[in-house]
């Protein structure tokens, strides 16, 4: 790893005169000494307006740039890809503030969801509530295939077990041949279980007869 500061000078053709002549950043090097076999080394040369003077700083720079792909999902999950928050038809910016904090609930739990597909070390209670977890738990032999190709092939109460059910309700067939389940599904499969949840909870209440 290696660091330095550097002078970057404002190019000959930009007319804008209100900018500065250069402005000065930090250039970070990284590069992977023994990467995994068959394997490309990782090689980053990264610029940041962050100090950059000390291995700490340097290292936690790399992290920030690690999040970068993570970052592009969610704005994915909030666009075209998941949620579609660009189609909306509020015009006041407050509207869409509020509008975009409450997506950004359900875009977290969608790329949860798509994080944890594969490892059932992650509990369902990372995405889910105590109580959706029990209405998961009911809905889970409703959404079984007749087959043993088509069962759900994580254990109960695991993160990927969720998945596979959300995945079942937003159209998935099940099958392990088929491609894994991606956000559009996974968007579509918790709408729907938005709506049992509700009517779940409202059958869990008790009912009160008034004269």
């Amino acid at each position: 790893m290696r660091i330095a500061r550097v002078q970057i000078r404002r190019p000959d053709n930009l007319s804008a005169q209100e900018y500065p002549q250069s402005v000065s950043l930090y250039a970070l090097e990284a590069k992977e000494v023994s990467p995994p076999a068959g394997q490309e080394p990782i090689h980053w040369r990264l610029l940041t307006t962050h100090q950059v003077v000390c291995l700490e700083q340097a290292l936690q720079v790399i992290i920030w740039y690690r999040w970068r792909w993570r970052i592009e999902q969610l704005f994915a999950t909030l666009k075209q890809a998941g949620l579609q928050i660009e189609a909306t038809q509020l015009e006041s910016i407050q509207a869409i503030e509020r509008l975009s904090l409450l997506a950004l609930s359900v875009a977290v739990r969608i790329l949860q969801l798509v994080e944890g597909r594969d490892n059932p070390a992650l509990a369902t209670s990372i995405a889910f509530t105590h109580e959706q977890q029990q209405c998961l738990d009911q809905l889970a032999p409703t959404l079984v295939g007749r087959t043993q190709k088509q069962g759900n092939p994580y254990p109960p109460a695991s993160l990927p077990w969720a998945t596979w059910l959300i995945a079942r309700l937003g159209g998935w067939s099940g099958y392990r041949s088929q491609r894994p389940p991606g956000m559009p599904t996974l968007v579509q499969g918790l709408r729907q279980f938005e709506s049992i949840f509700l009517g779940w909870k409202l059958a869990q209440a008790r009912l009160v007869c008034t004269r």
